[in-house]
């Protein structure tokens, strides 16, 4: 055969195979766009729930945007964490293995199958089954710092603080609790420790025996301390304000205590 014809032949097999290839490429399904009329807020999440009267189950496709402001890493908490919002604060509960999330990532939740409940007063979005971080849980942004809220005691009466980052200032640890650990080291639940202010306010710091840091002494001092704001409510209605710790590190108590001179 002749050289050109074969040339020519050859020619037309590859420009045929390129465009064979080029069609396949634009036969791929585009990515999904997220809808913006089905992009959600932490307060909407509060909203439904109260709407409901009880939990609430997503069916559909709902995205939700929040920074983690409390992941598990001190083994504080366990499979969970807290998000944040410009709108609130929510804990993100029975996450499919510890270290699954971490502080300051900004993630986008596909809320299909979520349920958004009230636990004794603490409102949670739980996940029954085992997050598809390919899906429901994608990381959009790393190492985002938001900054605490600097309140009183009196201001996180006011419950516009609800499982957000705070930072109590002017507290201390009763004189009772002075000697005592954050938690019980080598323990298998959570312990209670008391803060209060200067007017005899008081809050408590939950700590679990967990923690890398259990078997921590508390500080003596008065000062500031960081951490997630939660409440537990009662079956008659009682509220106690709780302070979950991230580390002792935030945990600034050095000052003189109320009322030394």
């Amino acid at each position: 055969m002749n050289k050109n014809v074969l040339l020519i032949i050859s020619v037309f097999i590859a420009v045929t195979i390129f465009f064979v290839a080029c069609d396949k490429e634009l036969d791929t399904p585009p990515l999904k766009v997220v809808d913006p009329n089905k992009v959600l807020e932490i307060k909407d999440l509060y909203q439904i729930q109260a709407d409901s009267g009880d939990s609430y189950v997503f069916t559909d496709d709902y995205m939700l945007y929040a920074t983690v402001v409390m992941d598990d890493a001190t083994g504080n908490i366990y499979k969970e964490a807290y998000l944040q919002d410009s709108t609130g604060g929510i804990n993100l509960y029975k996450l499919s293995s510890a270290g699954a999330t971490k502080e300051g990532d900004l993630i986008r939740l596909n809320l299909n199958g979520a349920e958004i409940k009230n636990y004794s007063g603490k409102m949670e979005l739980i996940f029954s089954n085992i997050l598809d971080f390919g899906k429901s849980m994608i990381v959009q942004q790393n190492n985002l710092s938001l900054e605490p809220f600097v309140i009183s005691v009196t201001d996180l009466f006011t419950g516009e603080y609800d499982c957000e980052l705070v930072t109590l200032t002017g507290v201390q640890f009763i004189a009772a609790d002075t000697a005592k650990t954050y938690a019980t080291l080598g323990g298998t639940s959570s312990q209670n420790r008391t803060l209060e202010d200067c007017d005899g306010q008081t809050v408590l710091v939950r700590s679990s025996d967990y923690s890398d840091f259990a078997g921590d002494t508390l500080p003596a001092g008065m000062g500031n301390i960081t951490g997630i704001a939660t409440k537990y409510q009662y079956t008659g209605g009682d509220i106690v304000w709780q302070l979950i710790v991230r580390t002792p590190d935030e945990v600034l108590l050095d000052g003189p205590r109320c009322g030394s001179k």
